[in-house]
C-alpha cells in the first residue's frame, strides 16, 4: 500500500508530498548525490527535504569544495 504524506522541508518549511510507498513517484526520485553531499545533508537534517533544497545543498557542497580547493 502507498503511504503519501505531506511534509514540511526543515530547510524552508515549504509543503511537500513525500511518497515512501511508491519512490519513483516522489519529488526527490533522481536526484543523484556523491557520499559527501549526503554525509553533509545527513549531518544537519533528520527529515525529508524538498527537492529544491536537496538541489541547492548539493551545489552548496560543490561550492565549498571549490572555494577550498582554490584558497
Amino acid at each position: 500500500m502507498c503511504q503519501h504524506e505531506i511534509k514540511n522541508c526543515p530547510r524552508c518549511n515549504k509543503a511537500f508530498e513525500c511518497k515512501p510507498g511508491n519512490i519513483t513517484q516522489c519529488q526527490c526520485f533522481g536526484i543523484i548525490m556523491t557520499a559527501e553531499q549526503k554525509a553533509y545533508i545527513e549531518l544537519r537534517y533528520n527529515e525529508c527535504l524538498c527537492r529544491n533544497c536537496l538541489t541547492q545543498l548539493q551545489n552548496e557542497v560543490e561550492l565549498s569544495k571549490e572555494k577550498f580547493i582554490y584558497r
